[in-house]
C-alpha cells in the first residue's frame, strides 16, 4: 500500500469513527441561511446569511452589537458560545465579539446585548466587550458569526481578561455539540 493510499485510509477511518466529521448543510429560516453542524441554525432579524451587515452595528454608526438568535439545539446542549471574526487578505484574524456562559434557556441575544453570558477580549482595543468592525480599504470585508452548542460550560486558567477568541476554541474543542454560522460583509 503506497503512502497516501495509506494517509487516505486513516483519515477516512477517523472520519467514519469521530463526531469532527459531521455533514455540514444548509438550514433555512425566515430571516436568513447558515451553515451548520447538527439542527443548530443561528439567524438575526437585522441581516441575512451572505448579505450585508447594517451599518449600525459598525464603527461608522452606533456601533453596538446586533441581535442574534438560534434555533435546534443539540440534545445535551447545557451552555452557547458565541464569536464573530474577519480574516484579513494578510491573513491575519480580527475578533469583534467571544461571548460564553451564555445558558442554555438563552435562544437570542438582544441588540447592545449585557446581563447574559460573559464577554471575552476582543482583538480590536483588547476589551471584554464587542468591538464594532471599521472596515479598512476599498470593497467588501466578510465577517462571520459563529454559534456553538456546548455539552458543558468552558473551563480557563486564564482570567475573564484573557480568554481571546483562541483560548475559548481550545477549552469548547471536545465540547461543541453543533455550530451554526452567519457570513456577512460590509463596505465603507
Amino acid at each position: 500500500m503506497t503512502i497516501n493510499r495509506l494517509v487516505s485510509a486513516i483519515i477516512l477511518f477517523v472520519c467514519l469513527t469521530s463526531a469532527s466529521c459531521q455533514k455540514e448543510t444548509s438550514s433555512t429560516t425566515s430571516t436568513t441561511t447558515s451553515t451548520t453542524s447538527s439542527n443548530l441554525v443561528a439567524s438575526s432579524s437585522a441581516f441575512v446569511n451572505n448579505g450585508k451587515f447594517p451599518k449600525k452595528y459598525t464603527c461608522d454608526s452606533l456601533g453596538v452589537s446586533p441581535p442574534l438568535n438560534w434555533t435546534g439545539a443539540p440534545s445535551g446542549t447545557t451552555s452557547y458560545a458565541i464569536t464573530m471574526h474577519h480574516i484579513t487578505t494578510a491573513g491575519d484574524k480580527h475578533v469583534y465579539m467571544v461571548l460564553y456562559n451564555i445558558p442554555s434557556s438563552v435562544t437570542s441575544i438582544s441588540e447592545s446585548v449585557s446581563g447574559i453570558g460573559l464577554f471575552g477580549v476582543n482583538t480590536v482595543n483588547s476589551n471584554t466587550s464587542y468591538s464594532p468592525p471599521c472596515s479598512q480599504g476599498p470593497g467588501d470585508k466578510a465577517y462571520i458569526f459563529t454559534v456553538y452548542a456546548l455539552s458543558s460550560a468552558p473551563v480557563f486558567t486564564v482570567p475573564q481578561s484573557q480568554v481571546t477568541m483562541d483560548v475559548l476554541l481550545s477549552a469548547i474543542s471536545s465540547k461543541t455539540l453543533g455550530t451554526s454560522i452567519i457570513n456577512v460583509t460590509y463596505s465603507r
